[in-house]
């Protein structure tokens, strides 16, 4: 029962309102204080279990070309470390065997050979990696080349996927000043710039951004012709001298004679291995920076190639490239190595479309892992990102197939064929250990790449079963994509309409 007598004794006391004022703040903070004692939310550990991811993706690298891959001469030591901290996938390809769909491949988790042929851009209201990234609360960015929008019909910049900051080549975005390229060794610098604004970015995120997670392409611009080292990244290599016998790959082998018939080939190696001992270097200052600012757990690092190293094939076997190499002498510094595959760029055989890969997951994935099971293809990049980071896929054609099992260390066999068909009729098919390639004649070849790496020896005439099993795999995926002669009209019709626009 309430005793209204003593209720009015206790509000005629002197003072109370000050009292009471500071009763209820200190009730109010005890009440914020055990409100952020509480576990965090679901939602609040999810974002913060995020992890920012940096893909570091290189041009022209061969799969052989780095120290921990078997180059003879390379000095890498950065880059070995990501793959004695993390794994190394040995069946690793890119989607195509040039620079633009192998990227289109990649941000957007599709055969080229589908659409990109016909417009050679990647569409911004169709899903990519980065828009994906953007619209799940992430930081993204882009440093480095672009390559996959010509014209200005359907996108203008990199910020129409979703990238809250780049600075690019081949694209319709900010890029390098006048001033800055006219520097001779603009390109060889040109990697301790991108990491600078990587650095940079990231950085922002956390003082500016509250830490929100980030994502950040680093498509630099090793080992891309024309290579030019600086005097200081030469010297590293100064008295380097090549023994072809030290390339195990008599493919390899017959390139580096043909380059020394046309000028030094110890010079020409010194270069490429400058380049990349360069590139190394710069990972490093990357690593130790994510290191000392507390970011190197949360962080996965993915480094690759997009394609096989140049210079292109077909321009080595018709010797075309001699012309290129007396207007441009230091194109003869292209002596990449494809390690034990068969051709280089621009070539559906493993030399082109085979790549290195390295994923450093430190929460994930386990340390010194070779994987030599799962084939990585591309394609399968954006929805293992999208699982990785949680994030359903947005509704789409995906060729794709989700690797964060890979990733994290356990081996995925993979249960489907995987298919390349370029804009100059080169085809190939993959289906498991057995791979059909198709040439511009239409001849089809079958190689088991398990037994024979180098794709030496055309089985077609032995395993008869097996190579018309193989082969109509590739012609079933043909018929559902457009023919490379519609591709190639739709594109010069494309092209053609956006040279009257200009004018």
């Amino acid at each position: 029962m309430i005793n209204f007598s003593m209720m009015n004794t206790f509000f005629k006391i002197k003072n109370w309102w000050p009292w009471a004022a500071k009763i209820t703040l200190l009730i109010a903070l005890i009440v914020g204080l055990l409100i952020r004692c509480q576990p965090p939310t679901q939602k609040a550990t999810a974002e913060a279990e995020k992890p920012n991811i940096i893909f570091i993706l290189t041009d022209d690298l061969g799969a052989g070309d780095l120290g921990c891959t078997g180059h003879p001469y390379a000095q890498t030591p950065n880059i070995d470390q990501l793959a004695i901290d993390g794994v190394r996938f040995t069946k690793a390809y890119m989607s195509a065997s040039w620079c633009a769909p192998s990227r289109y491949g990649l941000m957007r988790g599709q055969y080229p050979s589908r659409e990109f042929y016909g417009t050679r851009n990647l569409m911004p209201e169709q899903p990519s990696v980065t828009k994906m990234l953007k619209e799940a609360g992430y930081a993204t960015a882009h440093f480095g080349k672009w390559h996959m929008n010509i014209g200005k019909k359907y996108s203008n910049s990199p910020s129409d996927f979703g990238i809250d900051e780049h600075l690019t080549i081949l694209s319709g975005g900010p890029t390098w000043s006048k001033e800055e390229r006219k520097d001779p060794y603009f390109r060889a610098k040109s990697t301790d710039k991108y990491v600078d604004l990587t650095m940079d970015f990231i950085q922002k995120q956390s003082i500016e951004k509250d830490n929100k997670p980030f994502y950040v392409n680093l498509w630099v611009a090793p080992t891309h012709s024309y290579i030019d080292p600086t005097p200081e990244q030469l010297s590293v290599y100064k008295n380097l001298k090549v023994n072809l016998e030290d390339f195990k790959n008599p493919w390899q082998r017959e390139f580096l004679e043909f380059v020394g018939q046309h000028g030094d080939i110890n010079k020409s190696m010194q270069a490429y291995c400058a380049d990349l001992t360069a590139l190394d270097k710069a990972v490093g200052r990357l690593m130790t920076f994510l290191k000392e600012n507390g970011l190197e757990e949360n962080t996965m690092i993915v480094f690759s190639s997009d394609n096989g190293p140049g210079p292109l094939t077909f321009q080595v076997e018709e010797e075309s490239v001699v012309e290129r190499y007396k207007k441009m002498p230091t194109l003869l510094n292209n002596v990449g190595s494809s390690g034990d595959y068969r051709d280089r760029k621009l070539s559906v055989h493993d030399g082109g479309i085979r790549v290195p890969l390295i994923v450093k997951w430190p929460k994930n994935a386990p340390k010194g892992k070779v994987d030599t099971e799962t084939t990585f293809v591309g394609v399968d990049w954006l929805p293992t990102v999208a699982s990785i980071c949680g994030i359903d896929l947005p509704e789409a054609n995906y060729d794709g197939h989700d690797l964060k099992t890979a990733f994290s260390g356990k081996a995925v066999k993979r249960e489907t064929p995987v298919f390349w068909s370029e804009n100059d009729y080169q085809k190939a098919v993959l289906s498991g250990n057995y791979k059909g390639t198709m040439n511009k004649a239409g001849e089809f070849f079958l190689y088991n790449i398990e037994n024979d790496p180098g794709e030496h020896k055309d089985l077609k005439s032995i395993e008869t079963a097996k190579a018309e099993e193989v082969k109509s795999l590739l012609d079933n995926y043909l018929a559902t994509v457009p023919d490379m002669e519609q591709s190639k009209a739709q594109f010069k019709a494309y092209r053609l309409s956006q040279k009257e626009v200009a004018h």
